[in-house]
């Protein structure tokens, strides 16, 4: 059966954690989409996120079947549906142990870690050393544990958490580009598999976006107001 293409509605490169790790799992598994990307933090980008999104956030996915618009918000939830839909199951694990482990994760990613989140947030510009508060240590220490666990207990196979590529690794990927950001301090074993999902080509074809958006804001700024 031919599918209509998905409609991916997403932030922009530099800030939207979100939305990478749907536009990561569309882009790895070659899943053909269609993209409409609204800036943040502009005076008008909650309109423009209102045309889209019943949420108010950002990303959502807009899929038109045969009968009906189906749209799908949270970044965890459309990717399960993209997996159910389009890659029947194969974003995720195939041994049931590892894709036990691999859905607690992602689970747990998704709605832990509040400090790291709110205070370390992803900036695919920023390359700094900064001193971790108690709380934002405690929540790295945790991540440490996940990747060197992960790996260590079901990493046969690949590079990645669980071997081979999987949208665990979607949901680390801002995480990680935090990580490496803010000069976190890593196991060797964590340290390894940050540098697998760095040089991962559409992680680097994101941060070369991202790249060029910043350049984008910097040609656009008007020297002579802010002077």
């Amino acid at each position: 059966m031919i599918m209509n293409k998905p409609q991916l509605v997403s932030g922009d490169r530099n800030y939207s954690s979100s939305s990478l790790r749907v536009w990561l799992l569309l882009n790895e598994f070659e899943i053909p989409y269609e993209e409409i990307v609204i800036k943040l933090f502009q005076s008008n980008t909650v309109e423009k996120i209102a045309m889209y999104s019943p949420s108010l956030q950002l990303p959502v996915l807009i899929h038109e079947s045969q009968k009906e618009t189906i749209k799908v918000w949270d970044s965890l939830a459309i990717c399960e549906y993209i997996n159910e839909t389009f890659l029947e199951g194969r974003a995720w694990p195939q041994h049931a142990k590892k894709r036990a482990a691999a859905r607690s994760v992602a689970n747990e990613l998704h709605a832990d870690f509040q400090h790291f989140k709110k205070d370390w947030p992803m900036n695919c510009h920023l390359q700094t050393q900064m001193k971790a508060s108690k709380s934002i240590e405690k929540e790295i220490a945790r991540l440490d544990a996940i990747i060197y666990c992960c790996r260590t207990n079901f990493g046969d196979g690949g590079s990645y958490l669980s071997g081979q590529f999987s949208i665990v690794d979607c949901m680390l990927a801002p995480i990680v580009i935090a990580l490496n950001a803010y000069g976190a301090e890593l196991s060797k074993q964590s340290r390894g598999y940050i540098q697998t999902l760095l040089s991962n080509p559409n992680l680097e074809w994101w941060l070369e976006q991202a790249g060029e958006e910043l350049e984008e804001e910097i040609e656009n700024i008007n020297w002579e107001k802010t002077a």
